[in-house]
C-alpha cells in the first residue's frame, strides 16, 4: 500500500496530463489537425514498444541479479551502450526515409520530432527502471510527473507560440526528454564507469525482453492499424474523435497500473516462495480489488459520457466523442483485465511469447470489425469494435491460462461490487442527468458518495470490517479528548 501511495501523485499528473491534452489540443487543433496527431502517436508507441521496451524490461529485471554479482557497472554500460546504438539508428532511419521518401514539411516534422522524442525517452525509461529496480519510488513517480508535465506544458507553449501544429506536442515532449535525460545523464555515467558494455549480455537482455515486448506490440500494432482504417474509412476527424474518448476512459487504465504496482510483486514472491496455491489465494484478492475500484469508475464514466465530452473535447469532436467513449469505457475495463490479471498467469509461468499469439485473436476481431463499422459507424464503429476485441481478449487469456496456473474468478466478490453498482446507478438515476461543470462535478461527487454506502452496505472487497474498525478508532480518540470531569471538594 505504501508504494501505491507513493507513486499515486505520478497517477494523478498522468490523468490531468491526459486530460488537459484532450482539451487543449482538440480546442487548439483543428479536427484533421489532431487526428494527423492522435495517428502519429499511436504509430510512435508501437515503434517505440518494437525498438526499446525489450531493453527498459532488461534494466528493471537484471539490476538485482547485476548488484548481487557485483557487476552493476557492466549492466548499465551495457544499457547505456544499447540505448546510444538504438537510438542513433533510430535517428538516421527516420531521416533517410523523411528525405527519401519526399514528406510534406508536417508530415516531416512530426516524424523528426517524433523520433527525438522516442529517443530521449528510451533513454530517461532506463533511468526510470533502474530507479524501480532499486525501490527508489520516490525518485521514480518525482521524475516521470517532471517529464510528463514539462512534455505537456512545453507543448503547449510551441502550439501556441510557433504555430508548430500537430508536431507540437512531439517538440513538447522532445524538450521535456532532453532536460530530464541531461538530470539522468551523470548518474547513469558514474554506475557505468569502469564497467564493460558486452555484445554477449546485450543479447541475453534481448532474449529475455523480446516476448514481452512482442505481446505489447501485437496490441499496439492493433490500436496503430485501427486507426489506419478509421482515418481511411472516415477521414482523420474522425481518427482525432476516437482518440479524444480514448483519452477519456485512459483513467481505467491508470488505476489498473496503480493497483498492479501494488499487487503484481506479491504474486510473483508468493509464487517462487510458496508455490502456485498461496499466488493463486493473492491474485483472488487482487481480482477482486481490482473489480471493486474499476468497475464503478467504468459505470461512472459511462453514465456521464454526454456532459464529459462536451466540457472537455472540443465542440467539433465532441459529438462523435460522445458515442465512441461508452464503448472504449468497456474496452478499457476488459483490457485492463486481460493485460493487468489473466496475464500474470503467462509471466509467472515464463510464457510470454504465448500470451503475444493469443493476442492475434482480439487483434483480428478488433480490426475485422473496424473496416465493416467505420465507414458507416465513424468513431462509434471503431469503438465497438474495439470493445469486442477487448472481450476477446479477456476470455482468451481466461480459459488458455488456466491450463498454466488457475488464477481465479471470484464470483461473490464480483457480484457485490457489481449490486453495489447498480445501487449507484439507481440514486444517480433519481438526480437527473448533469448539464453543466457545476452539475458535472456534483454528479461524481454525489456517485462516489452513493458507491462508498453501496460498499459498505453490501461489504464489497471486506470493506465493512475495515470502516467498522476505523470508525471505533476515531470514536476511541474523541473520546480520549474529551475533558475529564472533576468533582470540587470542600
Amino acid at each position: 500500500m505504501s508504494r501505491f501511495l507513493t507513486l499515486a501523485p505520478l497517477q494523478i499528473a498522468q490523468a490531468l496530463v491526459g486530460f488537459g491534452a484532450i482539451a487543449a489540443f482538440t480546442r487548439l487543433m483543428s479536427p484533421d489537425e489532431f487526428g494527423a496527431y492522435a495517428l502519429a502517436l499511436s504509430v510512435s508507441m508501437a515503434a517505440h514498444t518494437v525498438l526499446f521496451t525489450w531493453a527498459e524490461a532488461a534494466a528493471f529485471r537484471f539490476f538485482a541479479t547485476a548488484q548481487a554479482g557485483r557487476r552493476l557497472s557492466d549492466h548499465f554500460a551495457t544499457l547505456i551502450g544499447i540505448a546510444f546504438v538504438l537510438g542513433a539508428a533510430t535517428l538516421l532511419i527516420v531521416g533517410l526515409i523523411v528525405s527519401r521518401l519526399g514528406f510534406d514539411d508536417e508530415a516531416g516534422a512530426i516524424a523528426a520530432f517524433a523520433a527525438a522524442a522516442a529517443t530521449l525517452r528510451f533513454f530517461t525509461r532506463i533511468a526510470r527502471e533502474s530507479d524501480r529496480a532499486a525501490l527508489s519510488f520516490t525518485r521514480y513517480a518525482a521524475m516521470e510527473t517532471a517529464y510528463l508535465t514539462l512534455g505537456f506544458a512545453a507543448g503547449i507553449a510551441l502550439l501556441v507560440v510557433f504555430d508548430l501544429g500537430p508536431a507540437a506536442p512531439f517538440a513538447g515532449l522532445t524538450l521535456g526528454g532532453l532536460l530530464i535525460a541531461a538530470i539522468d545523464a551523470p548518474g547513469l555515467w558514474r554506475k557505468a564507469r569502469g564497467g564493460y558494455a558486452t555484445f554477449s549480455r546485450a543479447q541475453h537482455y534481448a532474449a529475455y525482453g523480446a516476448p514481452l515486448a512482442l505481446a505489447l506490440v501485437v496490441d499496439l500494432g492493433v490500436q496503430a492499424v485501427a486507426r489506419i482504417v478509421l482515418s481511411a474509412q472516415g477521414g482523420a476527424a474522425e481518427v482525432g474523435a476516437y482518440a479524444a474518448a480514448f483519452g477519456l476512459a485512459r483513467p481505467l487504465d491508470l488505476m489498473f497500473m496503480g493497483l498492479s504496482t501494488a499487487f503484481a510483486p506479491l504474486i510473483f514472491s508468493a509464487y517462487e516462495e510458496k508455490g502456485a496455491s498461496e499466488a493463486r489465494h493473492i491474485a483472488g484478492q487482487a481480482f477482486t480489488t481490482l473489480a471493486a475500484i474499476t468497475l464503478p469508475a467504468c459505470v461512472g464514466i459511462i453514465l456521464v459520457a454526454q456532459p464529459l465530452t462536451a466540457l472537455m473535447v472540443g465542440p467539433e469532436l465532441a459529438a462523435q466523442a460522445a458515442l465512441a467513449l461508452p464503448a472504449l469505457t468497456v474496452a478499457g475495463l476488459f483490457s485492463g483485465f486481460t493485460l493487468y490479471y489473466w496475464s500474470e498467469a503467462f509471466q509467472l509461468t515464463h510464457r510470454t511469447g504465448q500470451r503475444a499469439l493469443l493476442m492475434l485473436i482480439p487483434g483480428a476481431i478488433q480490426l475485422s470489425l473496424t473496416f465493416l463499422l467505420a465507414r458507416t459507424h465513424g468513431a462509434a464503429g471503431a469503438a465497438l469494435a474495439a470493445a469486442a476485441g477487448a472481450i476477446a481478449g479477456f476470455v482468451a487469456l481466461a480459459i488458455a491460462g488456466r491450463f498454466l496456473i488457475a488464477l481465479p474468478l471470484p464470483f461473490g466478490g464480483l457480484a457485490r461490487t457489481l449490486a453495489a453498482c447498480c445501487s449507484m446507478t439507481m440514486g444517480l438515476a433519481l438526480l437527473g442527468p448533469a448539464t453543466d461543470a457545476p452539475s458535472l462535478a456534483l454528479f461524481v461527487a454525489a456517485g462516489g458518495a452513493f458507491y462508498v454506502l453501496s460498499a459498505i452496505a453490501f461489504n464489497v472487497a471486506g470493506v465493512r470490517p475495515r470502516v467498522s474498525a476505523v470508525l471505533q478508532s476515531l470514536a476511541a480518540k474523541v473520546r480520549t479528548l474529551q475533558p475529564t470531569p472533576t468533582t470540587d471538594t470542600q
